[in-house]
């Protein structure tokens, strides 16, 4: 596996962020630096700093509020991962002569660094340059911002203003709603410092309409922080990988495809889940006698797409040649988008190839060709394409000597030790990223909001325990809060699970409201064998592939607007437990020597930004050192093609908390 899914953040990580929190309190700094985290491709985003004359304002402790803008900054862009594409423009900053005239100072529109890579240096220079004097053109700066910042499937921009509009031409939340029209793919959030209810209200409304979010900040503290959170999100983006491919747009014209990982872009949804009116890819593979196909399909939902209807569906499908069902049923997840629940995936396993009577695909007289098909259906951003990873893993038939029998029933483990402490992390948002937790108890903070993600490697004969506390944290008034947990299995399918003493096993894992100090036990609830799957009672039919288990971790709040832009920490423990026992390896490419992608497709126009992953369709050895069982090379090709970025700007989150525990000592 690749060294970046397989290391946890280092200490010198944290280093970084101790040397900011340290240069905020004026005491020495430690002696080394690191060098930033790069933590995946991010999404393009422009600072928009207020410049106008009424930032000169000294009500902030004794100093101005732009002097206090530009400390906030200044410890920001240290921050910044180094694949962050950060741009930042201003208003007002005006020559004297500029500011004079009021209509052309409502025309003072300036970029001082393009969202063209990461010039931390510049972005510093220029910051520190800035010399309030002019107008507030909010209308104007947002829209320069939106042609200022490059093409992407996700875009954002962060405003920190005291005042509303002074120009009018044209206003905000007009060009709000025409940014969210043509272009919903951007985000704005906003930042209100020292602002007052008129000011506020425009702010909400530009945040609002875009699908971005809004805080207040009426001091240093709270500005640093608030800014740091906000271009957390803004910088949140999803790095879709694998091949990239153009599935058929029907039955006749499905693209053959081999195992692996691969790319492709649904183009609309539809007015409700399951209307049949939505995108559909099709696609062809071929099987071998006594094979079977395991089938995911993966689709993240750009943020603010639930504007009218939270509801979208993503549905995998076995088809015969000729189009009809395959009479196997089907696989289909419904998620309430933004909601918590994380990527939309779907994930099938057919019967095995030619050992079933009376089956169209997979019947003894079947050739071997099944259809698959993956539809999007649902409202929300149904007009906008969206990428989609399809994978395939092969699994073939072996026949183990004396294997280990199956589990029959959940196997009931005592609870694992609640952490007191841990190695501070950042955090990762996609299975590909997810955190190496099958070490030493971890330590990390959640937005509400946010799905986190850590993977832990599970042997034949083992069981996952796990261990999760929250601790202090006081949720604004009217905000409540949902704590999820679930076990994912390496195929992406939702392991069951057992909540300790309680014996009873679900696939659903753990909800419950969050609280203060809240302790979560999540176990999985039988061992992994082979066996499972076949003879297993239904709480073990996930459980019978060695390698890497997932845990998701979800804060869900009752409310997306800004009040739920605050951070909640936990400690994080997970174990196995059993004896480690026999069982096959794959190199999910099946026994057929060869199977052929006949003709991939054209690569979509929007490819979803991912590139050819090293996974991709070519097949992974099959390893055997006879040294036991180890975690197979499902991991090399399933997680290459799964959202692989998004762990963005865990660092800035990381150093929030830092600098509000700091600060709250002073």
């Amino acid at each position: 596996m690749p060294d970046l899914l397989r290391s946890r953040p280092t200490a010198l990580t944290m280093l970084v962020l101790l040397v900011a929190a340290w240069c905020l309190m004026g005491l020495p700094a430690p002696q080394a630096l690191a060098e930033p985290t790069n933590t995946g491709r991010t999404a393009p985003s422009m600072l928009v700093l207020d410049g106008s004359g009424s930032m000169r304002a000294e009500d902030v402790d004794g100093r101005s509020r732009m002097d206090v803008a530009k400390e906030a900054v200044s410890i920001l862009v240290p921050l910044l991962p180094d694949d962050a594409s950060v741009g930042l423009m201003t208003y007002g900053n005006s020559a004297p002569e500029i500011a004079a005239d009021r209509s052309r100072g409502c025309q003072d529109v300036k970029t001082l660094v393009p969202a063209k890579g990461l010039d931390r240096d510049r972005l510093l220079t220029e910051t520190q340059k800035v010399q309030p004097a002019g107008f507030t053109p909010i209308g104007l700066a947002l829209r320069t911002a939106e042609e200022e910042l490059p093409d992407s499937e996700l875009r954002s921009i962060v405003l920190v203003s005291d005042g509303i509009d002074e120009c009018g031409d044209p206003p905000p939340c007009e060009v709000a709603a025409d940014l969210a029209q043509a272009h919903p793919e951007l985000a704005v959030h906003t930042i209100g410092f020292k602002a007052d209810d008129a000011a506020r209200n425009e702010l909400s409304c530009i945040a609002e309409t875009t699908g971005g979010t809004y805080a207040d900040a009426t001091d240093a503290v709270a500005l640093r922080d608030e800014l740091l959170v906000k271009m957390t999100r803004a910088l949140q983006g999803y790095d879709a990988a694998g091949l990239p491919v153009h599935g058929g747009e029907s039955v006749e014209d499905a693209v053959a495809i081999e195992p692996g990982s691969y790319l492709d872009m649904l183009e609309t949804g539809s007015d409700a889940v399951g209307d049949g009116q939505g995108s559909s890819r099709y696609y062809s593979l071929q099987l071998a006698p006594g094979e079977v196909a395991h089938i995911a399909a993966t689709m993240v939902l750009p943020p603010g797409a639930a504007a009218t209807n939270r509801v979208a569906q993503l549905a995998v499908r076995t088809l015969a040649p000729d189009g009809s069902d395959c009479r196997v049923g089907d696989s289909t997840s419904r998620v309430e988008a933004n909601l918590g629940d994380g990527p939309v995936t779907a994930a099938v396993a057919t019967p095995r190839m030619a050992e079933t009577d009376n089956l169209a695909c997979f019947g003894k007289n079947a050739d071997g060709r099944v259809i698959l098909q993956v539809e999007r259906t649902g409202n929300p951003s149904k007009g906008m394409a969206v990428p989609v990873e399809v994978q395939v893993f092969i699994e073939q038939e072996v026949h183990l000597d004396r294997p280990p029998a199956s589990e029959k029933q959940p196997r009931v483990l005592e609870a694992l030790p609640q952490p007191g402490s841990g190695e501070r992390i950042q955090p990762a948002f996609s299975f590909a990223s997810a955190v190496d937790a099958g070490g030493e108890a971890l330590q990390g903070t959640i937005i509400p909001g946010e799905v986190q993600f850590f993977r832990v490697p599970v042997q034949y004969g083992q069981q996952l325990r796990t261990a999760v506390q929250l601790g202090e944290f006081e949720p604004p008034p009217g905000v409540e809060l949902t704590l999820e947990a679930k076990l994912i299995s390496p195929l992406r399918e939702s392991v069951y699970s057992v909540v300790p003493p309680n014996a009873d096993a679900s696939s659903g894992g753990f909800s419950a409201k969050a609280t203060p100090g809240m302790q979560v036990q999540l176990n999985q609830a039988t061992r992994v064998q082979f066996q499972n799957r076949a003879t297993g009672g239904t709480a073990a039919k996930t459980s019978f592939l060695a390698g890497d288990y997932y845990l998701q971790l979800a804060l869900v709040p009752s409310t997306y607007d800004a009040t739920r832009l605050f951070e909640v920490p936990y400690t994080l423990d997970t174990d196995v437990v059993g004896e480690v026992t026999q069982g096959p390896e794959f190199s999910g490419q099946g026994a057929l020597k060869d199977r052929t992608a006949t003709d991939p497709g054209a690569t979509p126009a929007s490819d979803g930004g991912g590139e050819p992953s090293d996974g991709g369709a070519t097949a992974a050895p099959l390893e055997t050192d006879g040294s036991g069982p180890r975690v197979p090379p499902i991991v090399w090709v399933v997680a290459g093609g799964l959202l692989a970025g998004a762990v963005i700007a865990g660092a800035a989150i990381g150093g929030m908390v830092l600098l509000r525990r700091l600060t709250a000592g002073r």
